[in-house]
């Protein structure tokens, strides 16, 4: 049998777990639609882009670091607020989308 954990995380935990910004992506795609899509992280004082990839490994090393995630777990699953369309005459920062979804299984 096999047990699924999902982690949701906001994305300010996801933030300070990598010590990187996520950085978004815009594309209108008529006027009152954006898509958005998360491109990758932003190394804090550095304009290095990190892969996602990358970056969510180190977010599942530190969380099994911490206990959260048992010892013994390999692999792991993820999905980035990613690509949602915003219905919004006019894009703001505060409709990002804000959760990050970490599975494993056991």
């Amino acid at each position: 049998m096999n047990i699924t954990t999902i982690i949701e995380l906001e994305n300010r935990e996801v933030e300070n777990l990598t010590g990187a910004k996520l950085v978004f992506t815009q594309e209108k795609v008529d006027p009152n639609i954006v898509e958005l899509c998360v491109d990758c992280f932003k190394q804090e004082g550095s304009d290095e882009c990190i892969d996602t990839e990358i970056a969510m490994q180190t977010v599942f090393e530190k969380l099994k670091a911490k206990g959260v995630i048992p010892e013994e777990v390999q692999d792991f699953s993820f999905e980035m607020p990613s690509c949602e369309r915003l219905k919004t005459a006019e894009y703001n920062e505060t409709y990002k989308p804000q959760k990050v979804v970490l599975t494993y299984s056991t």
